[in-house]
């Protein structure tokens, strides 16, 4: 019985790191799929320009406009499109320029979300490591406290 509050106090400090860890889980997890998201965003933006660029000027097209709605309108001149560059800031580019951007930056975002993801592991194994701890601490209090 000596050695219960000691017990105790790691099983304390263990619940403690637990609940950080979580929370350091769930951050990186709305991360991963904020990266995901702008990643689909940039993936539909480059699909979008490839099919673009060998269309005429006239063609009709159908623009979304939400709510998986579209109306039709003639495609202009595509000599140049503007490209958001972030802080609300665009750039007006060439549909090739534009394309390269855009790919340099999904090859960016797919780097950043494959470093989340492998924290994201790290962090789980880390969590599932301390539940076990703590279930094993635990048991080994209630033991002591029967007698066993």
């Amino acid at each position: 019985m000596t050695q219960e509050p000691e017990k105790m106090e790691r099983l304390r400090r263990l619940v403690v790191e637990l609940r950080l860890m979580e929370g350091s889980a769930e951050i990186l997890q709305r991360r991963l799929e904020f990266l995901q998201a702008a990643l689909s965003d940039l993936r539909i933006a480059e699909n979008s320009l490839r099919e673009l660029k060998g269309k005429e000027e006239g063609s009709p097209i159908l623009v979304p406009i939400g709510g998986n709605t579209f109306i039709g309108a003639k495609l202009g001149n595509l000599s140049k499109v503007i490209v958001g560059i972030g802080a609300d800031i665009s750039v007006e580019m060439s549909i090739d320029e534009a394309v390269e951007d855009i790919t340099s930056r999904i090859s960016e975002i797919e780097k950043a979300g494959a470093s989340v993801q492998q924290q994201l592991e790290q962090i789980t194994a880390q969590i599932q490591s301390h539940r076990e701890r703590i279930n094993e601490l635990s048991s080994q209090l209630q033991g002591e406290r029967r007698g066993v």
